[in-house]
């Protein structure tokens, strides 16, 4: 069982803010207006909530879920890298699924194979609650879809990078 203790304080924070990444990397796969990006953003607290009560018995999600600290934020200009607002937007996409991998590869060492499993289902489920949160492509809400395409894309993204294909 992992413990918070058995994670070093970058770590820690990795897999703390990897669900809060995924959103991000949702909203970036295809920019929404100001409304929608809320929604997304509440649709991922929500469905990391209920991973952390579901999956309470294991000890990870009862320490990640008991952890009310802020974790440091990782560095917006690493993040987003140089060039232009589209390049900047793929350089973030493949940051979030390049930590993605990291934080699941700790889970696996470090955790049972059970922490892993919740740990890749919460993760995907937090990019398919942001998808799902608002329609795209529409005007006052009339018309748009549920799910882009590049949102369904980011999703197989996600999915790859946890390895649920």
């Amino acid at each position: 069982m992992a413990k918070q203790e058995t994670f070093s304080v970058d770590e820690w924070a990795l897999l703390r803010l990897a669900p809060l990444l995924v959103a991000g990397g949702m909203g970036a796969a295809d920019p929404s207006g100001l409304f929608a990006s809320i929604k997304e953003a509440a649709s991922s607290a929500m469905g990391m909530a209920e991973a952390f009560r579901a999956n309470s018995s294991l000890e990870l999600f009862a320490a990640l879920g008991a952890d009310r600290s802020m974790p440091d934020m990782p560095d917006t200009k690493q993040l987003l890298g140089e060039g232009s607002r589209e390049q900047q937007i793929q350089n973030f996409k493949a940051a979030v699924l390049e930590r993605i991998k990291a934080a699941v590869s700790l889970v696996s060492a470090k955790g049972t194979p059970a922490e892993a499993d919740a740990y890749k289902k919460m993760l995907v489920d937090v990019a398919e609650r942001a998808a799902n949160a608002s329609k795209e492509g529409g005007f006052l809400g009339f018309g748009g879809v549920r799910v882009s395409d590049k949102e369904h894309a980011f999703i197989a993204e996600v999915k790859q990078a946890v390895g649920i294909a």
